[in-house]
């Protein structure tokens, strides 16, 4: 069966099969980042084409996927005359994929329409290669015609399911000896945004590492005791839904580096479906990603490494690590359990219920965690886990300090519960911390017992960090950016007060930077149970406070012209200060009101410039009367300017307008090293039209799906900060912040001392004009101007049964000022699939 548009109308068809019951669906309203009360009976949600679709580990599906629970060949069809309908299953055909294939070696090219056409082809290993030990595996997907973009690339060993890549390049690391030698099909297939899915490129390699049976791991896992010395806090990072080989993976992995933790705890799921090769690649080898942790971590499993009521990729990876399991070290008793509903050991009776009640019963350590992957209270869109009632009144009942969870995509701090869920005192306190670096999902309702919650992208992306003493547990909730989002502490021994105060921070620098910004910089305090909080002074009078793992800050309240004298003071988590730091006195330079540098051409030159290739003329220009432009066939056309003295922290902005471009890529800006030394630059790609950089220090291409219209003017500015592993960058489109563009990444050290405008690649065809450009310390133009406005709730909802696990659902497009990115589509109360806004099947 085929599916035919339905006009004005956006389809979502969805095999969603069941044994019994029937199918709600609802719809309602939300923007990412805007809060409003939508009808009890909506449930597709809508945001906006400037944000970045964030999607569940359960959404990700393709949306003509099919979910094989059983089937039932005649329900009836009710609809309500609500908003809400519901739709139960009939017999019917199946979605096969519409246009034509054809394939050449290792490409295939299908298309679902004449709309647009897709080519993948496996460019490693070589077709009838013989390959031995680790393999680079590697696709590339180019686009004909209108792309709805790339969601993902699905790889496949002997017809079996292998790894998905979420980030191009589209490249990870094949083990051939974890498989049988001989010949061997490796195949890809790309999984586009509006949930097309191409034909399979593939190749034949014959696999040689005299392998004659699968391998099997017989060794033993022991629980890491971490490398805490004995003394001072033990140091714990804790996170969970990260391992995806995704940017932000990245991101919360460098964070969490960057506190040299004595312990990690990472919290389940490993995407797509946890397979021995995704857990090489995505969660990593020992130099990547979680992979870099592995001998200090103890793990939880997730949903997402089960197949059925197997976890091979899991328990590979763990060296066949128990599905619960306890250990000690010092004071603190840890607790790692099997949440799944695929293990089922959660209700009274159950092999890992006896056990934990004996653990909890032998347990003699004052303090406590427990930690699973699925939270028993969640105002996240998976709601709560109703299975994990008998357990958490186990713990509960044994006193149990801290449990931390996974599952939904957001940070939750909850008040301290009792066994029933009532707070208390002396209750429990759960943290969900699906924060790790695989999307964020907003919250889908409110809860009085929750204490603090995030749920923005990319903002919420980090990591908890715990320091445990001999009675306390301090907590930090940090994201990727480095700035402390919550913070607090929980006593484990009733009546152990903190009395001692914090050392001084050490070596406080203040520096002016620019007119309008001085720079601190100082050495971390110590303390018996931890430094939550650092305390900054100018001229004697309290400015702000940052998080306990800050050594710096920057103070853009100040004018030109003007000394300024600052000190800092440390606090614990019990509120004890420190002695005041060292002085540190800063003097601001005059300003004149304008940037650092600016240059909207209208001198009729590039004398500010070395030049190579550029002109500047008359004909395309945004403001003003004269514009540059570098108009390039099959080379290139750029321009320069030298930075005195070097910017460590530049904001860089430009007017553009492609007005036309070939067969390439190409540059709109770059930043280099006084030397000349490429650091990054931006470009916008020839085959989607998106805006994506290039981290060239780091060898680092992120690419993003925000959507570059050519022959129109744009606005793009850029936030580089040179600091090692602690960069960062941000990135604005049209005054619009760019979220995958903007994250933490290590651009080395060295300073940026030149900018540049235009592609110096070479071999390049484009034609591309500049204006004004400008260079500052501070953002360009004053704050970004907000959208506040939401869209419009879809209507029209209908769901039709047409076939055995299948039923399709139609609904009438929303409206927006700006653009509806997807829909969110729920059956009965969960979240099953998300689609684009313009998704037409």
């Amino acid at each position: 069966m085929a599916l035919v548009a339905l006009p004005g109308a956006e389809r979502y068809a969805g095999a969603m099969a069941m044994a019994t019951g029937a199918i709600v669906v609802r719809v309602r309203t939300v923007r990412l980042d805007f809060r409003s009360n939508p009808p009890a009976t909506t449930a597709i949600r809508v945001a906006e084409t400037h944000r970045r679709v964030v999607r569940s580990p359960r959404n990700q599906a393709a949306t003509r996927r099919r979910m094989t629970q059983g089937s039932r060949s005649s329900l009836p069809v009710r609809v309500f005359t609500r908003l809400a309908l519901v739709a139960a299953l009939l017999a019917g055909g199946s979605l096969p994929l519409a246009g034509a294939v054809s394939a050449a070696g290792s490409c295939a090219t299908s298309g679902p329409s004449a709309t647009y056409a897709v080519t993948i082809c496996i460019v490693s290993p070589a077709d009838g290669a013989l390959v031995t030990g680790p393999r680079t595996t590697a696709a590339t997907v180019s686009v004909t015609g209108s792309s709805p973009g790339i969601q993902k690339v699905v790889f496949y060993l002997r017809g079996t399911y292998l790894l998905t890549d979420l980030a191009s390049p589209y490249t990870f690391t094949l083990d051939t000896a974890k498989f049988v030698d001989g010949s061997a099909v490796i195949e890809a297939e790309a999984v586009m945004r509006d949930g097309f899915v191409s034909a399979r490129g593939a190749v034949s390699a014959n696999l040689s590492n005299g392998v004659t049976s699968p391998p099997v791991n017989t060794g033993t896992f022991t629980p890491a005791r971490g490398t805490w010395a004995g003394t001072g806090p033990l140091t714990v990072a804790v996170a969970g839904d990260g391992a995806s080989g995704e940017p932000n993976s990245q991101a919360a992995t460098d964070l969490i580096a960057s506190w040299n933790p004595n312990l990690v705890l990472y919290l389940g799921d490993v995407y797509e479906k946890g397979t021995p090769t995704e857990f090489d690649n995505w969660y990593g080898g020992p130099t990547a990603y979680y992979g870099r942790f592995r001998s200090i971590t103890n793990p939880a499993i997730g949903n997402h490494e089960y197949e059925g009521t197997l976890a091979p990729g899991y328990f590979n990876y763990w060296d066949n690590v128990p599905h619960y399991y306890s250990y000690t070290i010092g004071p603190w008793h840890f607790i790692s359990l099997d949440s799944t509903s695929q293990y089922n050991q959660t209700s009274s009776g159950s092999g890992q219920v006896t056990w934990l009640a004996n653990d909890l019963a032998t347990n003699t350590a004052p303090c406590t965690i427990a930690y699973f992957h699925h939270p028993t209270y969640s105002v996240g869109p998976n709601g709560d886990t109703n299975r994990m009632a008998t357990i958490w009144s186990m713990l509960a009942s044994a006193g149990v300090d801290l449990v931390l969870n996974g599952h939904d995509h957001d940070y939750q701090r909850w008040l301290p519960m009792a066994g029933t869920g009532a707070t208390s005192p002396s209750g429990m306190t759960q943290f969900v911390i699906g924060t790790g670096g695989h999307g964020i999902q907003p919250f889908a309702r409110t809860d009085a017992r929750l204490a603090a919650g995030f749920d923005t992208s990319p903002g919420a992306i980090g990591a908890l960090r715990l320091q445990l003493t001999d009675g306390y547990a301090g907590y930090e909730f940090i994201n990727t950016a480095g700035t402390v989002l919550d913070s607090g502490g929980v006593a484990c021994q009733p009546g152990v007060v903190d009395t001692e105060a914090p050392t001084a921070p050490a070596g406080l620098t203040a520096t002016a930077v620019a007119s309008n910004r001085v720079e601190l910089g100082w050495g971390a305090a110590t303390d018996n149970v931890g430094v939550s909080a650092y305390d900054i002074y100018r001229n004697g009078t309290f400015r702000a406070s940052v998080g306990g793992v800050a050594l710096s800050w920057s103070d853009t309240t100040v004018a030109p012209s003007t000394t300024y004298t600052y000190t800092l003071k440390a606090r614990d988590l019990s509120g004890n200060t420190s002695p005041a730091s060292n002085q540190a006195p800063a003097t601001t330079p005059s300003s004149g009101g304008a940037a650092l540098f600016s240059d909207g051409f209208e001198s009729g030159s590039l004398g500010a410039w070395t030049n190579v290739g550029m002109t500047v003329q008359g004909t395309e220009v945004f403001s003003g009367t004269k514009a540059a432009r570098g108009v390039s066939v099959s080379g290139a056309a750029w321009a320069w300017h030298a930075i005195s003295p070097t910017m460590s922290e530049p904001y860089y902005r430009v007017r553009f307008k492609i007005v036309s471009l070939g067969a390439n890529n190409v540059y709109i800006l770059k930043e280099r090293t006084a030397t000349g030394g490429s650091i990054g630059g931006f470009y916008v790609s020839n085959t989607d039209g998106t805006l994506n950089y290039r981290n060239d220090a780091g060898a680092v291409t992120v690419r993003g799906s925000t959507i570059v219209s050519l022959g129109a003017w744009h606005e793009l500015q850029v936030r580089l900060r040179i600091a090692g592993t602690s960069g960062e960058v941000e990135t604005w489109l049209d005054g619009v912040r760019v979220t995958e563009l903007s994250r933490i990444d290590n651009f080395g050290t060295t300073p940026v001392g030149r900018i540049q405008i235009g592609d110096n690649s070479g071999g390049r065809t484009f034609d591309l004009a500049i204006d004004d450009v400008a260079l500052d310390s501070a953002f360009i133009g004053g704050p970004a101007p907000a959208d506040t406005t939401p869209p419009t709730v879809p209507t029209g909802v209908a769901a039709a049964a047409n076939g055995p696990g299948r039923v399709d659902v139609t609904w009438s497009p929303s409206v927006d000022d700006t653009g509806v990115a997807f829909y969110d589509v729920y059956r009965d109360d969960d979240i099953v699939d998300t689609v684009l806004g313009n998704a037409q099947a």
